[in-house]
């Protein structure tokens, strides 16, 4: 059976808890059967992230920019940054995700005023990749492995099987220490990009926002193609040909593989009937769901629910 982990558009998950929001991420590809594919689909949230690119070969992409990972790094993803992490065979990773609440500071001090506040304003940004050849490549780790060791025997959260989170003020000092050194290496190797030098706000990237939000609020409805064209005032062929040029599919696939994803989640989840899945997913046509789902996961939907 063919699998993938997939995380679809903008998170509306917490990340660590009220007091403090920071969460830390571990993942290989024990996690999965043999030849599972791991994916974090094309999404985006208002935290911050840091992704230790252990093992293995990934595909990272950050607005639009595409990087072939084979070698351990690091990758950085700002506040609102649309991005996806994909992975085969042999992999090993971990993230911090975190709101630059968890770094913030009473009073405006330099800190605030000049990194802090220019990060959540996105009049500065992070660097997308630390090579191993980066001059601060080694305090990153350095540093990362102390946030490590902090949430090294930490409590997952109750919703979310894998995020682990702190509740300790110790914990709390080692890891804003170690996130707060970081942000200090990047900035004395000048790798926060000053607001002179970034582009003006990507509109593409604002476009297939839109039409992913869209299309995760109405993928349980029969939409239409042009109903996704029409959000964001293009012709539906122009739409077709932006939105694979971007995602690497068509707008069908990728809706396809939405409705997929949630009948998925209903056989493992639910009693209902195969027939009620395949409406509750936006698809009016019992034959059409039985074959989209086939092709997806390489099974039907009973085989699929009796292997859960």
């Amino acid at each position: 059976m063919k699998h993938t982990r997939t995380i679809p558009f903008k998170e509306n998950r917490h990340h660590g808890t009220q007091d403090f929001p920071c969460a830390f991420y571990q993942i290989d590809n024990t996690f999965f059967p043999p030849s599972a594919l791991f994916q974090v689909k094309h999404h985006w949230h208002e935290e911050l992230e840091i992704v230790h690119f252990q093992e293995g070969s990934f595909q990272f992409e950050c607005n639009m920019q595409k990087y072939e990972i084979n070698e351990e790094c690091f990758g950085f993803i700002g506040s609102e940054d649309l991005h996806l992490i994909a992975s085969h065979g042999i992999f090993q990773e971990q993230a911090l995700v975190f709101s630059l609440s968890v770094l913030s500071f009473p009073e405006n001090d330099p800190v605030q005023q000049f990194i802090l506040s220019p990060l959540a304003e996105h009049t500065i940004a992070l660097p997308p990749v630390i090579a191993k050849n980066d001059p601060c490549f080694e305090i990153i780790k350095k540093e990362f492995s102390q946030i490590t060791s902090a949430f090294n025997g930490a409590p997952c959260a109750s919703d979310f099987s894998d995020q682990y989170f702190i509740d300790s003020p110790a914990n709390y000092l080692l890891v804003k220490g170690a996130l707060c050194n970081i942000l200090a290496a990047l900035s004395g190797h000048q790798l926060l990009s000053s607001p002179s030098l970034l582009d003006e706000p990507d509109r593409r990237i604002t476009a297939i926002k839109q039409a992913l939000s869209y299309m995760k609020e109405h993928c349980s409805e029969k939409i239409y193609i042009r109903d996704i064209a029409g959000q964001l005032n293009m012709n539906e062929q122009y739409f077709c040909r932006f939105f694979k040029k971007i995602i690497g599919k068509s707008p069908i696939e990728y809706l396809n593989e939405m409705r997929i994803k949630n009948a998925c989640h209903l056989l493992r989840n639910t009693e209902l009937s195969v027939m009620e899945v395949c409406l509750e997913c936006g698809f009016n046509n019992l034959g059409n769901f039985m074959r989209a789902f086939r092709k997806y996961c390489n099974c039907t939907p009973l085989q699929y629910r009796k292997s859960k």
